[in-house]
């Protein structure tokens, strides 16, 4: 099972990918609403991986 290092590290590339895309949408592209077309999806990955981890700590609890 994955440390909570991981799942720290794993936030803290979706803060950063997304500052970025942020970034890029208001200063290169001009375009503020681009923006949650990226936003959305890693969102919605975010909380897939969240949903998954705590899908093997329920199996993992299950087990012992």
């Amino acid at each position: 099972m994955p440390s909570d290092s991981t799942d720290s590290l794993v936030v803290w590339g979706i803060v950063i990918v997304g500052v970025l895309t942020f970034l890029y949408s208001i200063l290169l592209a001009s375009q503020p609403l681009a923006w949650f077309g990226i936003a959305f999806p890693l969102l919605g990955l975010y909380l897939f991986w969240r949903f998954v981890r705590a899908v093997e700590r329920i199996a993992d609890e299950m087990e012992r």
